[in-house]
């Protein structure tokens, strides 16, 4: 319980990075060392909750609680950027990032379905 209670905590705190680092609503005037460092914190945060946070699975029922949490977000990222894109689309101003975004999560599930497939 302890646990999940500091993924949850870091889950916020990425959250709240995430919202001073966009910075929406110009409430503040960082000074480029200060937008530097909430970059590279929020930067590390995101590579350590993507890739280290919970991937670690025992028994077959905790790697299907993984592969579970791994669809959920993957189908999350996809209808946040789809529903960007055509909401970009709408105001005609296409973000390239969107589109690359998007086409790097597709074409990985493809390709890691295929090497599924073929070598396992």
């Amino acid at each position: 319980m302890k646990n999940k209670i500091i993924h949850v905590g870091i889950a916020g705190g990425l959250v709240a990075l995430l919202i001073i680092l966009s910075n929406q609503f110009m409430i503040w005037m960082p000074d480029p060392t200060l937008m530097v460092v909430l970059l590279a914190v929020t930067f590390l945060i995101v590579v350590w909750m993507g890739f280290v946070m919970y991937e670690s699975a025992g028994d077959e029922r905790e790697q299907t609680h993984t592969l579970f949490a791994g669809r959920v977000a993957y189908l999350s990222g996809v209808a946040v950027l789809t529903v960007a894109l055509v909401v970009q689309g709408l105001h005609h101003d296409i973000d390239p990032w969107v589109l690359l975004a998007l086409g790097i999560m597709v074409v990985s599930k493809l390709f890691a379905r295929f090497y599924s497939d073929t070598y396992q």
